[in-house]
């Protein structure tokens, strides 16, 4: 219901992924909210829809309940058939897998998942992408350099360096995170398959003695939220954020803004890797500034 003001508030957008599909069970049973007048809504405004799946967030939600899923090629199939069945019923143009619930066992079995899948999208003209974490030795087994054979798309989500509930203050999306992810997802996956997702949010952590505690702000309520803590941020060269800390009482808080300034740097950071897009998490969060950066960024 909200389609039509997110998208006025954005700009340059071409492409939009509704959070439609989760896997219910590990039987491979699709749970879907897919809307054929999303689907045609979104197509009257010009935009591709490529629906997500995902492994958490409603239906399984769990390394072990993945596994259980993805290693069975019975299952694999069952949730494949469903879900290209769901697309096709509504119009939908692509998917996006985004399974963030897979342990290193299971590495091997979701990429068969992911290979199974392209077969089925390239016969029925359908764009493949992949939500990936921002690479490191630890999650190698999401084999980016296969991601990069199968799918036409692999997002690198460039944010959650420091992330909620982590009790370790810092920033969400430095420019040394984001660029070096970007650089070893370059050694595996051509440049024009490439997006990378930035963050419309930030997180402002609160420490009293040795309890850290957390919370998200977004983009667009940031200068709300500053103007009534009655503070001001300064640049940081070394995140390239604007970075302000104060007291109140016995709390410390500290927060690393994501604004158009670190937007911009991050998306001239992108332009010099000729990369094939950028992506957000997500709509209704971003400020006009930061729409317009990458409307820009585009041309």
């Amino acid at each position: 219901s909200g389609l039509q003001q997110r998208l006025a508030d954005s700009k340059g957008l071409t492409t939009i992924v509704p959070t439609w599909f989760h896997v219910k069970d590990t039987e491979g049973n699709l749970e879907s909210i897919a809307s054929i007048d999303y689907v045609n809504y979104a197509h009257q405004a010009g935009l591709e829809v490529w629906a997500a799946i995902r492994d958490f967030d409603g239906g399984i939600g769990s390394n072990d309940e993945s596994l259980q899923l993805l290693s069975y090629s019975s299952r694999r199939e069952n949730l494949i058939n469903q879900l290209i069945g769901a697309v096709m019923q509504v119009g939908i143009d692509g998917i996006n897998v985004d399974f963030e619930q897979l342990s290193s066992d299971c590495g091997p079995h979701y990429v068969e998942f992911l290979r199974e899948l392209s077969i089925q999208c390239r016969n029925r003209g359908l764009v493949l992408s992949i939500a990936n974490y921002v690479p490191f030795n630890f999650n190698d087994y999401y084999r980016l350099d296969i991601q990069g054979q199968v799918a036409d798309y692999v997002i690198i989500m460039g944010y959650d360096e420091h992330w909620h509930g982590s009790k370790d203050p810092g920033s969400v999306a430095s420019i040394s995170y984001v660029s070096d992810g970007l650089d070893r997802t370059l050694q595996e996956v051509p440049a024009n398959k490439v997006v990378n997702a930035l963050p419309f949010y930030t997180i402002l952590w609160k420490t009293e003695g040795t309890d850290v505690t957390d919370e998200y702000i977004t983009m667009r309520n940031e200068a709300d939220f500053m103007s009534k803590a009655g503070v001001s941020a300064e640049w940081d060269e070394v995140t390239c954020q604007n970075y302000a800390e104060w007291t109140s009482g016995s709390v410390n808080y500290q927060i690393w803004l994501e604004d158009a300034e670190s937007i911009a740097v991050k998306l001239n950071m992108m332009t010099t890797k000729n990369i094939g897009g950028v992506a957000v998490w997500r709509l209704g969060y971003g400020t006009q500034a930061a729409w317009e950066l990458i409307n820009a960024y585009l041309q």
